[in-house]
């Protein structure tokens, strides 16, 4: 769906609609405009819908009262010490897929692996997989569904990589006006985040130590590039270039 066809119905329609994963339900027009950007919106919706598996079932994909908001969210390295955290701005109008790519991106991910979410209060898998959803839980299009679904206090889980079996657990803290800040930016960071390949967080974890200790094995240095990285210290403004 094209960010700008969903913005510019949102902005001018406010709350006189509503889209739901599966059928569109939609006000009365009220004029000519209107009825323009809609019917654009659905015309966008319609190939991506008509490819939903009927286990799919009816979701809201658009939240009107929180599209146009901005959402501050902590996220942090599951199971690794030390922490690795960041407190993030993103837009609601932004989709989940958008929503775990920043979050990959901004701990040194470099999206060349497979990754879904988990929003653990409503138990929703988003995902691209045509196949595979965990029992109990409903398939929703994560490159279709927005951030404006979330609520305060939301809870997410982002698995990455499904070889290494990264987590990110992801906290929505606040839902807020936008301001004219560039989103998505990262407001707070601690330590550097993961490295590709590397094994996991058991294996991140032996580098650490090993790190700490200056005995980093020789061949994976030069496996790093020939320096070693030092998992104590992030740059922010080196994150905030990696999520433009």
């Amino acid at each position: 769906m094209s960010q700008s066809a969903a913005r510019d119905v949102a902005d001018y329609l406010d709350t006189s609609y509503d889209i739901i994963y599966g059928e569109p339900e939609l006000a009365v027009p009220e004029d000519d405009y209107q009825d323009k950007f809609i019917q654009q919106l659905l015309d966008e919706l319609a190939p991506a819908q008509a490819d939903i598996p009927t286990n799919v079932g009816n979701r809201q994909l658009i939240n009107p009262q929180n599209y146009g908001q901005a959402y501050v969210i902590t996220a942090k390295l599951a199971d690794f010490k030390p922490l690795a955290s960041r407190t993030f701005v993103i837009k609601g109008s932004s989709t989940i897929e958008e929503l775990a790519e920043t979050v990959i991106l901004m701990f040194h991910g470099n999206l060349g692996h497979l990754y879904d979410a988990i929003n653990e209060q409503t138990q929703e898998f988003y995902t691209q997989s045509e196949d595979f959803v965990p029992g109990g839980m409903t398939k929703v299009k994560l490159d279709l569904a927005t951030v404006s679904l979330l609520n305060e206090k939301d809870k997410l889980t982002i698995h990455y990589d499904y070889g290494d079996g990264w987590e990110f657990k992801l906290h929505v803290q606040k839902i807020q006006p936008v301001t004219n800040e560039e989103l998505p930016h990262v407001q707070k960071a601690r330590g550097y985040g993961i490295i590709e390949d590397v094994g996991g967080v058991g294996a991140l974890e032996q580098y650490y130590d090993d790190y700490q200790k200056g005995q980093v094995d020789p061949d994976f240095l030069d496996w790093l590039g020939g320096e070693p990285i030092d998992l104590d210290t992030v740059d922010i403004n080196e994150l905030n270039q990696l999520i433009k």
